[in-house]
């Protein structure tokens, strides 16, 4: 059985997202056990006040914030009962207590998924990239737009490396179900020549009982992104799965190329491994 944690921010009048959405359905659809955490919203206190008021304040705001907080999780336990899927485990985090209590939570699950980040929103990309490269575990984003129904046709970007090679293999559980795979390779955009080739990946696969397809397509540097995503568009692919890379030596400002295009615009619900 596959554990999910799916991520969703405290708010008013709260309705479900798309995440939340797509979470409850592979639950409904596959029997994944479900689990939910909720972001508080941030409290900081304004520097003009006294040291005093800023106290009185801080309390104030920290009670609203985990108000919000119970009032968001109550919501989403009944879009969750509503669609017939029962919540194995639920966590909220305290204002002020930064990324662990998350990342704490993310390490006892098979699978996070989020929401899709925009470029404004700081706490939500944050929230993305600590799950992807500091929980040990894959990631699930879904766009805002995402498709509600679980993913039937799945496109694996391959380029033969460790990070894709994880990324299939905790996959696995969408794949099996799937009605069609296709690993795409984008060529010309990057040295391949130590990498494991398509051929690999498809005997691999066959071994578990999954057909997959091969397709290349030939590009420059930086073009795999815009290439993958035109391919999916247009083989109305409902999955990408994809390795995630990062430059190590400096992590919060260099993400890998094709990494930082996805993170940044997220076509399809999209499954990250690094």
């Amino acid at each position: 059985m596959t554990c999910m944690l799916a991520g969703i921010s405290a708010q008013a009048d709260f309705e479900g997202t798309s995440a939340l959405r797509y979470a409850t359905a592979l639950a409904a659809r596959d029997g994944f056990e479900l689990s939910l955490y909720v972001f508080a919203p941030a409290v900081d206190s304004p520097a003009q006040l006294s040291s005093t008021a800023a106290l009185d304040w801080e309390e104030r705001e920290t009670a609203r914030s985990e108000e919000l907080s119970r009032s968001t999780l109550q919501a989403a336990r009944e879009l969750i009962a509503g669609a017939g899927v029962g919540l194995f485990a639920d966590y909220a985090s305290s204002p002020g207590h930064g990324p662990v209590p998350f990342l704490h939570a993310a390490r006892v699950h098979d699978l996070t998924v989020l929401d899709a980040a925009g470029p404004d929103n700081a706490p939500a990309r944050n929230a993305i990239e600590s799950a992807l490269f500091d929980s040990g575990r894959p990631l699930l984003i879904v766009p805002a737009q995402g498709a509600l129904q679980p993913p039937r046709r799945i496109l694996i970007a391959w380029d033969g490396s460790a990070r894709s090679g994880r990324a299939v293999k905790e996959a696995m559980p969408f794949l099996t179900l799937a009605d069609k795979v296709t690993a795409l390779t984008v060529t010309g955009e990057k040295d391949l020549s130590q990498m494991t080739p398509g051929a690999g990946l498809k005997t691999y696969l066959a071994r578990h009982g999954i057909g997959c397809e091969l397709a290349a397509l030939s590009g420059k540097a930086g073009d795999a992104a815009d290439l993958i995503r035109r391919f999916a568009a247009s083989e109305a692919m409902d999955m990408l799965v994809m390795g995630a890379f990062v430059h190590s030596w400096l992590r919060e400002a260099i993400l890998g190329g094709v990494t930082r295009s996805f993170l940044g615009d997220c076509p399809l619900p999209l499954l990250m491994a690094h």
